[in-house]
């Protein structure tokens, strides 16, 4: 099946192409509905940056996302289909887009997919520079160059919502200083009129900052050694105005500093998947609650995607500028099958055979046993689609581990599926059963995801129904459902038992039919014989 994708690689813009859907063994599979759009798509557009996966000439574009799991991952256990889904990948501008399953996060409930699609590059990028890079603790004093770009404006929520003192952001632009507040910023400052030494001294009462994050670079840079206090740290995450700079490097030096220079493109898989999972204790709470929200300029579609880009060249965006890929997902959205692992584990493989006491004994010569025989077993309120009958059977039982054996012969010509199995010419495995200790709850899912009973009663009581479901496909694959209670569980449980001590001696034992309707005396005398 094909997909709509943003191809880099082919000139100064991408292209919109139709391209096969990517599969890959142990990846999930996102639906996607919204992608943020970075300044490192832009470079990897024009050919000066290569993103972490990005493969060689032609490309699909993008690299951070917002959707719904569309196909699982069984490293993933946590992220099934349905589940709604936001981190980083390549090829994100996509309709759907492979992730690994440490790159991605669920969604916080109050946040649509557009506003999801905001967060992720900037939540790895100020959480890795500020706390795993720069060691940030509570209290400390954080400059934010470059505040109003929508990585900055996580930035700044961010310090405050992890219990920053003071958190001062820089802007080049008069009218978005308001934007700076917002987010949480307590001082602000226009590089553009304003000393930012300066001001930043002013507000630490001459200590400087702490930590101090940049996504500038250029000239400006040479003046946070200046900003930045004894000991402090310095965090170069983006180069908007250059990557050349002038340091005096005594003020470095005798202000005892560290540089720390941080890029996600030349990581791996499993630095990446480290970065995104570090959010998880205390930034995701954060914007569980609102303490961090998502800052979105603007939403274009996959065929606007030019204007998006022009917007952010022209650094007229205040916050993330996002492309939706929406539009391809009007149907309903995917989520997990009814049936999937709804029954549990298997609990028993039932045989109808027409010789039960042949088949205990090719058993027991096979090392299963010892097998405890039942003559004329007649389920109560026994129905066959829906009408009474009055079957009787023989049945066995035995163990083999934790997987229980049962031989099933109808002794009488009433109507039943076992019958209709032997009918048919078929003999041996018929069924296999999901045991449950609250049988109505299954019994219930069954029916509401479509399954059709074929016959059903009660051995033991009220607490020992049990309902055969018309699945068969072949021989085999009928799937029972059974109650797991009463006389039923202890006689079950003693069978166990038996076969875990067997030494081989009594491979058939003959008990009581009535000791399965819950006969003290027959319960007695049973495990009287078993010691």
């Amino acid at each position: 099946m094909t997909m709509r994708a943003l191809i880099g690689g082919n000139g100064p813009e991408w292209t919109v192409e139709e391209i096969e859907r990517p599969e890959q063994l142990g990846a999930v599979r996102v639906q996607v509905m919204a992608a943020g759009l970075n300044r490192a798509d832009l470079y990897a557009l024009d050919g000066t940056y290569t993103a972490a996966g990005q493969t060689a000439g032609t490309f699909t574009a993008g690299m951070e996302v917002a959707g719904i799991v569309e196909r699982s991952s069984l490293l993933a256990p946590g992220l099934p289909v349905g589940a709604r889904v936001m981190g980083i990948t390549a090829g994100a501008f996509a309709d759907y887009a492979l992730c690994h399953p440490r790159m991605l996060v669920p969604i916080p409930d109050r946040l649509s997919f557009d506003e999801a699609a905001t967060l992720p590059v900037g939540l790895i990028t100020e959480h890795d520079a500020l706390v795993t890079q720069a060691g940030f603790e509570p209290g400390d004093t954080v400059l934010i160059v470059g505040g109003t770009s929508s990585i900055g404006l996580v930035g700044i929520q961010l310090a405050k919502a992890l219990g920053a003192e003071t958190v001062i952001a820089t802007t080049t632009t008069e009218d978005k200083r308001g934007a700076l507040v917002a987010a949480g910023a307590d001082v602000t400052v226009d590089t553009t009129n304003g000393d930012l030494v300066e001001s930043v001294l002013e507000a630490t009462n001459g200590r400087g900052a702490d930590i101090t994050l940049d996504h500038v670079g250029g000239d400006l840079f040479a003046q946070l050694p200046a900003a930045t206090a004894v000991g402090g740290r310095i965090v170069s995450i983006g180069r908007l105005a250059g990557a050349a700079t002038e340091l005096n490097l005594d003020t470095i030096a005798f202000r005892r500093q560290k540089l720390i220079g941080t890029t996600f493109s030349i990581r791996t898989r499993s630095e990446l998947g480290d970065v995104v999972q570090a959010l998880v204790p205390e930034v995701l709470p954060a914007v569980r609650d609102g303490r961090i929200t998502a800052h979105l300029d603007s939403v274009h579609t996959a065929g606007e995607a030019k204007t998006a880009a022009d917007r952010l060249r022209a650094n007229a965006a205040t916050g993330k500028v996002v492309l939706s890929f929406a539009d391809a997902h009007t149907s309903t959205p995917p989520g997990p099958s009814a049936t999937a692992n709804m029954w549990g584990s298997i609990a028993q493989i039932g045989y109808v055979v027409r010789d039960i006491e042949a088949s205990m004994r090719q058993f027991a010569a096979c090392g299963i046993g010892p097998w405890f025989y039942l003559k004329g077993v007649t389920p109560t309120n026994f129905t066959y689609r829906g009408e009474p009958a009055d079957m009787a059977m023989d049945v066995a039982v035995a163990n083999s581990g934790d997987i229980q054996i049962e031989l099933i012969t109808p002794v009488n010509d009433a109507p039943s599926m076992y019958r209709d199995f032997l009918d048919a010419g078929h003999e041996g495995v018929q069924h296999v059963a999901y045991w449950s200790e609250n049988f109505q709850e299954l019994y219930d899912r069954a029916l509401a995801a479509g399954f059709t009973v074929g016959q059903e009663g009660q051995i033991g009581g009220a607490d020992g129904r049990f309902a055969y479901l018309q699945t068969e496909h072949h021989p085999g694959t009928v799937i029972e459902i059974s109650d797991l209670g009463g006389s039923k569980k202890f006689i079950f449980d003693l069978i166990k038992l038996a076969a875990a001590n067997w030494d081989g001696s009594n491979p058939i034992q003959e008990i009581d039919a009535a000791l399965i309707g819950g006969d003290p005396a027959a319960q007695a005398a049973m495990l009287e014989a078993l010691g």
